[in-house]
């Protein structure tokens, strides 16, 4: 075998082993992402039990109060679940009292969702919770962290809502 194959041939094991070790990378910030976000999820669920609340029925109560949504199609959206699941589930907050269904005077195929008095009690006490919680695992980051990881957070979710193609580089 020549020199010449032989550092070919190299190259290309080292080429292969680059994009291996991109690829454990990538999975493994992937993993980790998972991991935080399930942890958060299962650590504001304990939280939330006194209140007989569970994750489903927690995050919408906080888009509304928040008003980044106020219909079934909207939280469905923000929730990332279906609009039968949402609707199935402000069922069950509506049988609690936390929240009412108003229709639209403007469009009366529209029903606004709205935080009852009960509700907005319920929102008030879990609020700190689940900021308390938040703050927990940022533990010992300093400002200038929670900043660069939300800006990296903010690209990936950029990176994520462009056609593949599109993809561009970032220094």
């Amino acid at each position: 075998m020549s020199a010449r194959l032989v550092n070919a041939a190299a190259r290309k094991l080292e080429a292969v082993d680059a994009q291996v070790r991109a690829l454990a990378q990538s999975r493994a910030v992937g993993r980790l992402i998972k991991q935080v976000f399930a942890s958060l999820l299962r650590n504001i669920d304990e939280r939330m039990q006194p209140f007989g609340l569970t994750a489903m029925q927690w995050e919408p109560l906080m888009l509304i109060h928040f008003e980044r949504a106020d219909t079934v199609a909207a939280l469905a959206r923000e929730s990332q679940v279906g609009c039968g699941s949402m609707t199935r589930m402000l069922d069950r907050l509506e049988r609690k009292a936390l929240l009412r269904r108003r229709r639209s005077s403007v469009d009366r195929r529209v029903v606004h969702l709205e935080l009852t008095a009960k509700g907005k009690k319920v929102v008030a006490a879990i609020l700190p919770l689940v900021v308390g919680e938040l703050d927990q695992h940022l533990q010992d980051f300093s400002a200038s962290d929670v900043n660069r990881l939300t800006q990296l957070l903010q690209r990936m979710l950029e990176n994520g809502s462009r056609p593949a193609h599109a993809s561009r580089s970032h220094d």
